[in-house]
């Protein structure tokens, strides 16, 4: 089931807060929360596998792998169901740290110059226009709606 929800609790016309719950074609689970009421900017994406957890921390620049451990639980079945997995190594990459205006910057100087390798073509940005307008629709209509 697809859901999304929003809030305005600022007074400003548009959502403070959207949360989307929902199933990509492939069968891929997605969990989304965009959040403007809080003091405090969090621009966080997990990535979830069956053997483990990518976690990229854009605004700090931080990216850590957490794999799932191989060790076998020697607990009752009905206990061990509850526990999931255990976390096993955790390997952290080391990334360019770049303020983030001036990476913009760089990247709409390269599309001038046409040395851009990193641009969103016009298809990929009418479906993100596409998504965000159906997410809304959602919202307001309180329905799963196909982007399709």
């Amino acid at each position: 089931m697809h859901q999304v929800r929003s809030a305005r609790r600022s007074g400003r016309e548009d959502e403070d807060m959207v949360s989307i719950a929902g199933e990509l074609v492939d069968g891929t689970i997605t969990n989304h929360l965009v959040n403007w009421m809080s003091p405090f900017k969090e621009r966080i994406t997990v990535v979830t596998g069956e053997k483990g957890v990518l976690v990229a921390d854009t605004l700090n620049a931080d990216l850590a792998f957490h794999a799932n451990a191989d060790a076998a639980i020697n607990l009752w079945e009905s206990i061990a169901s509850f526990r999931g997995v255990s976390e096993g190594e955790v390997v952290r990459y080391s990334l360019q740290r770049k303020e983030p205006l001036a990476g913009e910057h760089e990247a709409f100087r390269d599309a001038v110059l046409g040395t851009g390798t990193n641009i969103v073509t016009m298809r990929e940005g009418l479906y993100t226009v596409r998504a965000v307008e159906a997410a809304l629709e959602s919202a307001r209509e309180a329905s799963v709606v196909d982007i399709g």
